[in-house]
């Protein structure tokens, strides 16, 4: 494993993710409506990670460093300007060019964390996603006790660690993205995703699945935290208790891979976590705070422990284009799932004895249940390169 690639490439993930969190936190401060902003995150979520298999095919073409600097560059310079403005439509542009960012950043990203573990993929892979969810962890309290000292005007302070490492890599890094042998045309790319159509495809839409409900998680948890009586400290640190365990589960399993079959683990990963996530909810409900958090943490650390799963078994099945099956699994699977705050949201209340978005929560419980039968479907290639 080459651990300083690792480490420096990791740390730009870091940076990148600690800005994506601003907007979850920031419609609980300036108050905004949680319908409104779910459709922003909906719209830009889809637009911005749409584009993600066609930035990793490009990535796999180009190579080179400019999409880990523009993708870094981009998102950090969007986001901290967040706390200038309450229009809705202002905000949407600023966390679509925010997506826009991390769409050119992820597929280049992946790429490169694979290849510097060398025999050790599921361990790198897992140890690059890892940090930048740690750094995404981090970013609702990051902003919250910043604007709570400076104000909210002041938010596009936040931009400068990263814009200074991105100008560091561009001038001095030398990681560069790269790939085996001759990059594949367009016509080549047609003929091995057809090819690996049925693991390709069964992979997507367990990730789609997976990622409706984290979505909502990510977004509406410091608003629920909110509607349950918690005060700001709280709500501001509760999806880092989610993110925090979900970074050790992801660790955990991508050292696991090593001895347990990563079917295996994303399986127990999108069943697990259930009972847990009920009784995270109740106990939130009903004000208890400690408890609550410790499901909620229980939680994060299952149901987070197959996301790096479920792309490294993508790049075994297509060694060959790993970058443009990032951008699939990661991007165009996220863009797909962005339904999952506006469906929410549509559902908050539903559930009489939950009430809230609590009530629209529980009812997405169902995305993950559907993607576990579909990983019952997956074949061994998943588990090992394809030759």
């Amino acid at each position: 494993m080459e651990k300083k690639k690792l480490f420096f490439l990791s740390t730009m993930h870091f940076l990148l993710d600690s800005h994506m969190g601003f907007f979850a936190v920031y419609l609980v401060i300036a108050e905004l409506d949680p319908l409104k902003s779910a459709l922003i995150i909906t719209v830009s979520n889809f637009a911005g990670n749409i584009l993600q298999p066609f930035m990793g095919y490009s990535a796999d073409r180009i190579r080179g460093k400019m999409p880990l600097f523009f993708g870094l560059l981009l998102t950090s310079l969007s986001m901290s300007l967040i706390g200038l403005t309450s229009h809705y439509g202002v905000l949407l542009v600023i966390v679509l060019f925010g997506n826009l960012g991390s769409s050119l950043f992820h597929p280049a990203g992946a790429n490169i964390a694979g290849a510097a573990g060398k025999s050790k993929r599921d361990a790198s892979f897992a140890i690059f996603v890892t940090i930048g969810t740690i750094g995404f962890a981090l970013s609702q309290p990051y902003f919250s006790a910043f604007t709570a000292k400076f104000g909210t005007e002041k938010s596009f302070v936040m931009v400068i660690p990263a814009l200074l490492f991105a100008f560091y890599y561009i001038f001095f890094g030398k990681m560069e993205i790269h790939g085996g042998g001759e990059t594949l045309n367009f016509k080549e790319l047609k003929k091995v995703l057809i090819r690996r159509a049925l693991p390709i495809s069964l992979l997507f839409f367990i990730m789609v699945f997976r990622t409706v409900l984290i979505l909502s998680i990510n977004f509406f948890l410091a608003k629920t935290f909110e509607e349950w009586g918690f005060s700001r400290a709280v709500y501001s640190s509760a999806n880092t208790v989610f993110m925090l365990s979900g970074a050790g589960g992801i660790l955990a399993a991508g050292h696991l891979a090593n001895f347990i079959k990563p079917r295996k683990l994303l399986s127990v990963s999108l069943s697990g976590f259930l009972p847990f996530f009920f009784l995270f909810l109740y106990f939130g409900a009903t004000g208890k705070l400690l408890p609550a958090m410790a499901f909620l943490a229980v939680t994060g650390f299952i149901f987070n422990g197959g996301h790096a799963a479920n792309i490294v078994m993508g790049h075994r099945v297509a060694p060959e284009m790993t970058s443009t099956i990032s951008g699939i699994l990661m991007g165009f699977a996220w863009a797909v799932a962005s339904f999952g705050p506006t469906l929410c949201a549509r559902f908050s209340g539903l559930i009489p004895g939950i009430g809230g978005l609590a009530s629209g929560l529980a009812v997405l419980a169902i995305f993950p249940l559907i993607a576990f039968i579909l990983s019952i479907f997956l074949s061994r290639e998943v588990d090992s390169t394809v030759r």
